[in-house]
């Protein structure tokens, strides 16, 4: 019980790390007057895919193959938990490592222009005169945290998934690479069982042999 609730804390710091990411501003590149051209694509009012779906998706979307399994297979309760633990570790990894990695490099997006300049008119001091938070957020662009959840296009979602599987189940070529490592621990009682028995037949003298002398 104490290990799941390290388990349990450790995510939940990793979220609280996410979160608070998410309120930094990033690093402010400079842009050059040459490359503005780079950026001046129409200003995008919302995603196609609106960021608390895409959340909900690659969250709940392993938990329900997990699920389906548990179905299928009838596994335990052990395996069930393992899976889930393994699932929430990796997103809250990429969550976090995506962050940051925004907010060191500063990239634009190809909208920041408007952002920027909502006017559509730039002063040559560079000087943004558009809403700050939509500023701030137009520089993050890379990497795409949409691609990075979608564990498809993302390799650093790629990466962080098959770090937390390992740390809860065998290499993908073990034929039990599908059973958590808890499941494959033999327990200790069992191993004691296996041992073979100390010999305990009793000391009696073998049958017409006599001591003493003839």
């Amino acid at each position: 019980m104490r290990e799941l609730a390290i388990e349990i804390g450790v995510r939940a710091l990793l979220f609280g790390v996410f979160v608070f990411t998410e309120f930094l501003d990033p690093f402010q590149r400079v842009i050059q007057p040459e490359e503005i051209w780079l950026y001046k694509n129409p200003l995008v009012q919302s995603d196609n895919i609106p960021t608390r779906l895409m959340f909900a998706i690659s969250f709940l979307t392993p938990l329900a193959v997990i699920c389906v399994v548990k179905i299928i297979r009838r596994t335990d309760k052990t395996e069930i938990k393992e899976a889930f633990l393994a699932v929430s570790l990796a997103l809250a990894l990429n969550g976090v490592c995506t962050n940051t990695i925004k907010l060191i490099v500063g990239r634009p997006r190809p909208d920041f222009f408007y952002r920027c300049f909502p006017d559509g008119v730039m002063n040559s001091e560079m000087h943004c005169t558009g809403d700050p938070d939509l500023v701030s957020e137009g520089r993050k662009s890379f990497p795409s945290i949409h691609s990075s959840y979608s564990f498809v296009g993302g390799v650093i979602g790629l990466i962080f998934a098959y770090i937390c599987y390992r740390q809860h189940y065998p290499p993908l070529a073990n034929t039990a690479c599908h059973k958590p490592y808890v499941s494959l621990r033999v327990p200790t009682s069992l191993k004691k069982d296996e041992r073979p028995p100390a010999d305990s037949a009793p000391n009696m003298p073998l049958e017409g042999i006599t001591e003493g002398p003839v």
